[in-house]
């Protein structure tokens, strides 16, 4: 506590002060009978500067008659608290009496990455010049036991001791330790105006690791020979514990060398996590980055102490990993940032007089669609969880018929009024407004970085929606009628409170915007006036939890959520769910944009088969992974022989399994036992799917569309399983193992099989996709790949295309038959290239002549 001692008659004052309150004042004067004091705080007296007696009913001034003994006095307390100063190192006081060291870090310009020639490194570290505009203070040390437990009440660690790093800590439990900390400084009012306790960019901790350091180090060396890029390296020791030095375990934080910012363990010790997602990095210079999608993959820094973390290479200050942010691991820690907080609220000029309000939505998890007791609910309303792991902003209205346009210098309304909201917009009209907008705030540099204006997806709209309700409406009240209901009244337009009377009368049906009550989020309008087209494509809903969900990858309608002028009160729930096809206009379909993280699919393409029939192609960077299963992957076979494979070349590879429709328009004939435009082609040989690619390719080639060097072709077996990986070392590609071989819910997530199929194809992009974009990786048909089948080797290879005979061609990732174990990244299957069934079917790869 606060405190300033005055020692009357031998003018000895005593000073102790916290480095975060403002000092308490004392001081005293005579009047020649009177000692008179005048203080800040409370007032205390002692005969021995030791013990102490409050002094009862003081005010300042206060005075005592002066007598001939020695008086001391104290003021304890007494300052507000100050917030920390940008600028310069603090010491937070946890509770328990624990400390968590902060060093600030000054915003300014680095090259992130690492250069071609430096050892150990991954193709994934494209240099690039970034600027951080903004200070940040960083944890002088990995997060430890006791910080954690202080914060969270509990310790999770596998290695036990209070000043050793926390681990087996998820993404999500690091960024709840986070906010729990925000609301202990908040509420202790020590926090400066507009910062908040977060995990760092993965440029902020590079530029933070670095200090300044171009090198693999930040002590300035470098990994010196091939040798010790998995083995012992003598210039990491120093400053890190790696697999060469840590004997297969964590160590207390800061016992190694710091950098020049005073930062300790920023190599090694324990991986840790960062805010933001392992993307491709830009060729351009960027400002302020955030690397955002809409996969729960995030990226992990520093290295650790593990051998299966690949020893010095992955300590480096350049390398880059990832997992899944529900992943935990014994080598898996984090170490907070005190950041400024990204914006809530945002106004958008779209023109001289008209503005477009946004609100942000924080990631969060709830339950989607309705519980079964709900009243008007629809058979097809399957509850389940969802985890919306990035944050995106909303309109805080419907888009209004003076927004539309401000944008698109056209009104296509048929109840005209500059607020209300547009309508006759069909979905293609909605993207289009949503890419115009985008552009013209691209130029005007307010786009926030690796965000875009678009649709929200049907999971975003439902969420941001309830605002954190359970009932059918978002006031927290349900539906005491499915027609007729005083609680849609409340909070929207639907038939009973003016369609129904101005549609009869010929008025207009829609009203201005903002009339009702707004959700506790502030948005306006969600339930009612007019329907609300959404990104995906209409499908059935999972059974089980899902994350960031996008709907089916490809269908015949869009979805719309939150009813309209013309509905009664049971499809103006929460809930309610309607499709149109995309090309529908109707004076009761409008729409509300979001601001969210851009889907990247760089350099991806669509390639024209017919009228109507598309091939979507998405790019793969060249990379290094391990080929194969861990020994102890449940399901694994033995010919599973795990080996690293590096891909020197990048490569297109279909979004999607071959379908029938663009079988057809390519070879005049659908082969199919389960008929369906959108399914899988099957009963397709190795044999027929070559005849596919080449036809295509002299189709693409005649048309002037084929890259230079490049052809259709079946992937071989290692592009095919380093798509599929797509970064995870997982049995699937969700980041998640198996729970059981044969049925589990882990699989239902990704693909169809033999316990969800029923026994037939499904239309393909209908499960959750991998980090890449790709869909049923797992499952629906088994896939041909270019190679003969033969045994892995046990070394390392570059480019591997299988051996150069054989029996059998190889097939990979399971199908509607399979067992759960059958459609793991690694499986490998294998049949004679003119065998055909009603599991096997392809997926393209655009990749260079061989």
């Amino acid at each position: 506590m606060n405190k300033k001692v005055l020692t009357v008659f031998l003018s000895l004052v005593l000073v102790s002060v916290t480095a975060l309150a403002a000092e308490p004042t004392i001081t005293c004067e005579t009047d020649g009978t009177n000692l008179i004091v005048t203080y800040t705080g409370t007032l205390y007296q002692s005969t021995d500067a030791v013990n102490w007696i409050e002094v009862a009913s003081a005010s300042s001034p206060y005075k005592v008659k002066i007598e001939d003994k020695q008086l001391f006095f104290c003021s304890q307390g007494g300052g507000e608290v100050q917030p920390v100063v940008p600028g310069e190192d603090f010491s937070a006081s946890l509770p328990g009496g624990v400390s968590l060291d902060m060093n600030w870090i000054k915003p300014g310009t680095f090259m992130m990455g690492s250069p071609k020639g430096e050892l150990g490194r991954f193709a994934d570290e494209t240099q690039h010049q970034v600027t951080l505009t903004q200070g940040y203070w960083l944890g002088k040390y990995e997060i430890t036991q006791a910080q954690y437990e202080a914060v969270m009440g509990t310790n999770p660690s596998w290695f036990k001791g209070a000043d050793l790093p926390v681990e087996k800590v998820s993404w999500v439990a690091a960024m709840e330790f986070c906010a729990k900390l925000t609301e202990i400084e908040q509420e202790a009012r020590i926090l400066p105006e507009g910062y908040e306790y977060t995990l760092p960019t993965e440029a902020q901790w590079e530029y933070a690791c670095r200090a300044g350091t171009t090198t693999a180090f930040n002590n300035g060396t470098n990994i010196e020979t091939d040798d010790q890029i998995y083995g012992e390296c003598p210039n990491l020791d120093p400053v890190g514990w790696y697999w060469c030095n840590s004997e297969s375990k964590t160590h207390p934080v800061g016992l190694k060398q710091p950098n020049d910012w005073g930062l300790y363990d920023m190599h090694g010790n324990v991986l840790e996590w960062c805010l933001d997602a392992k993307n491709r990095y830009p060729t351009t210079p960027v400002v302020d980055p955030v690397q955002e999608d809409t996969e729960p993959y995030y990226a992990v820094r520093g290295g650790s102490y593990s051998y299966y973390d690949d020893g010095a290479k992955r300590c480096r200050s350049a390398a880059r990993s990832v997992r899944l942010n529900t992943s935990t691991s014994i080598s898996l820690g984090f170490r907070v940032a005190l950041a400024p907080v990204p914006s809530k609220k945002i106004t958008i000029p779209l023109s001289d007089t008209v503005d477009l309000d946004l609100i942000w939505i924080e990631p969060g998890t709830f339950m989607m669609s309705s519980p079964e007791d709900e009243l008007g609910r629809k058979n097809y309303e399957t509850q389940h969880e969802v985890t919306l792991t990035q944050g995106y902003w909303m309109g805080k209205f419907e888009v209004t018929q003076a927004q539309y346009e401000a944008i698109m210098e056209t009104n296509p309304s048929y109840f005209k009024g500059a607020d209300l909201p547009v309508e006759l917009v069909n979905w293609d009209d909605a993207m289009a407004f949503c890419a115009k907008l985008t552009e013209q705030e691209q130029a005007a540099g307010r786009l926030p970085e690796g965000y875009e204006y678009t649709l929200p997806t049907e999971a975003q709209w439902e969420y941001a929606c309830r605002a954190g309700t359970t009932t059918a409406l978002n006031s927290g009240k349900n539906l005491t009628s499915t027609t007729e209901c005083p609680n849609v009244d409340e909070v929207g337009w639907y038939w009973y409170n003016g369609g129904e009377e101005n549609y009869n009368n010929g008025l207009i049906c829609t009203h201005p915007i903002g009339q009702k009550q707004p959700n506790a989020w502030g948005l306006y309008d969600m339930h009612g006036n007019v329907w609300e087209w959404c990104l995906d494509w209409y499908g059935s809903y999972p059974s089980s939890a899902v994350t960031d969900p996008t709907g089916p990858g490809i269908g015949l309608f869009r979805v719309m959520r939150g009813g309209g002028w013309r509905n009664n009160a049971d499809y103006c729930r929460s809930a309610a769910q309607n499709c149109y096809y995309p090309s529908s206009r109707h004076n009761f379909c409008g729409f509300r944009v979001a601001l969210a993280p851009a889907v990247s699919e760089s350099k991806g393409m669509t390639i024209p088969l017919a009228e109507g029939v598309d091939l979507d192609m998405i790019w793969i960077e060249p990379g290094t992974f391990i080929m194969g299963s861990p020994s102890d992957e449940l399901g694994r076979y033995d010919d599973e022989v795990q080996h690293e494979v590096t891909l020197t070349q990048g490569y297109w590879l279909g979004k999607y399994e071959v379908t029938q429709a663009q079988y057809e328009a390519i070879m005049g004939e659908n082969p199919s036992r389960f008929k369906g435009a959108y399914q899988p082609v099957e009963q397709v040989s190795w044999n027929k799917a070559t005849n596919f690619c080449a036809k295509l390719t002299a189709i693409e080639k005649e048309a002037g569309r084929l890259p230079e060097g490049y052809e259709y072709t079946l992937p071989t077996e290692a592009q095919w399983e380093y798509a599929c990986r797509a970064g995870t070392t997982t049995a699937l590609n969700s980041g998640k193992n198996l729970s059981d071989e044969v049925q589990c819910p882990e699989m239902d997530e990704v693909g169809w099989y033999g316990g969800n199929s029923n026994e037939r194809t499904h239309p393909v992009g209908q499960k959750q996709p991998n980090a890449w974009r790709l869909y049923d990786m797992h499952g629906n048909v088994m896939e041909w790949c270019l190679d003969w089948y033969g045994d892995y080797p046990t070394s390392a290879v570059i480019d591997p295309t299988g051996p150069d005979t054989g029996e059998n061609r190889v097939l990979r990732g399971g199908s509607w038959l399979s067992y759960a174990y059958g459609c793991r990244s690694a499986f490998r299957g294998s049949l004679i290239p003119n065998y055909i069934y009603y599991y096997l079917g392809f997926r393209v790869a655009l990749a260079p002549v061989k």
